[in-house]
């Protein structure tokens, strides 16, 4: 198993590490076999983009750590095919440079046909292809992948395509316990190459703490997904590749009024890192 730590409500101005490159020093000291950041956080490292390149990839080359870049398209024009993947040329290519082992996409909007869809994903595949780089589509609210239904068509017509695997997105979309949904969820871990570890429910995507005992029977249903994922990767051959993402506000619940956080976010992900290294390490 690899695990991935998070940058998410971690780095940058006001939070626990100002860069990413301190981030990525405390990491390799706890274990982790890398790290996973949004390319828009370079500009924590360095105003000037090729000197946050190279101070990230001096980084990657002290520490030893694998690095996964989260691509997240947001053009103008959300609803532009065209645009979403103008900026995933310009994405992937600063994720060559920074000799990613991995690209989480968030891929084009939820708004596309199933046409226009098929012909985004075929084309992002030809531009990872390129660079050469693994590039896993996430099942993200928004996105392409936005739903279950839409997620098995689209994985009929693309036998080669490899998800990210987040399924607290599909939790809030279909707004139940998916027990009718099992084949879906099922068929849709066997197709990860890569894991986002959240445990969401049916009114959010994220619990407020999964060691509560209240949130027992979600935990073992992801439980259950994820070790699907990873028998699926490890039978191609891969890596099992997980990231423990709980996320800041307002993903994170808080106070009213005071903003009060109801959890600690570093502490959240170690426990989550913990469970994942007691069930599958």
């Amino acid at each position: 198993m690899d695990q991935y730590r998070t940058t998410w409500g971690q780095v940058g101005p006001g939070n626990v590490w100002p860069t990413l490159s301190s981030f990525m020093r405390c990491a390799a000291r706890e274990g982790y076999a890398g790290v996973e950041f949004p390319l828009a956080q370079l500009a924590f490292e360095a105003e000037d983009e090729a000197t946050a390149i190279a101070r990230v990839r001096d980084a990657k080359a002290e520490t030893g750590l694998k690095v996964s870049t989260l691509i997240a398209t947001r053009p103008t024009d959300y609803g532009s095919a065209a645009e979403h993947l103008a900026d995933f040329r310009r994405q992937s290519r600063i994720a060559a440079e920074l000799r990613a082992s991995l690209m989480v996409v968030h891929a084009g909007a939820d708004s596309f046909d199933d046409n226009t869809a098929l012909g985004y994903l075929r084309d992002a595949a030809r531009v990872a292809e390129d660079h050469g780089l693994f590039a896993c589509m996430e099942t993200h609210r928004g996105r392409l992948l936005n739903d279950p239904w839409r997620t098995a068509r689209l994985l009929d017509a693309l036998p080669d395509m490899q998800l990210a695997l987040d399924v607290s997105h599909w939790h809030v979309i279909v707004d139940r316990e998916p027990l009718d949904l099992m084949d879906l969820f099922d068929e849709a871990a066997r197709r990860s190459g890569h894991v986002h570890a959240r445990i969401g429910h049916e009114k959010g995507p994220q619990v407020p703490h999964p060691a509560d005992p209240i949130w027992e029977g979600h935990l073992a249903l992801y439980r259950r997904w994820w070790t699907i994922a990873r028998d699926a990767m490890q039978a191609r051959g891969q890596a099992f590749g997980v990231t423990a993402e709980f996320g800041p506000p307002p993903y994170m619940t808080t106070r009213p009024f005071s903003g009060e956080r109801d959890a600690d976010l570093v502490e959240l992900n170690r426990w989550m890192r913990d469970r994942l290294e007691e069930w599958f390490g």
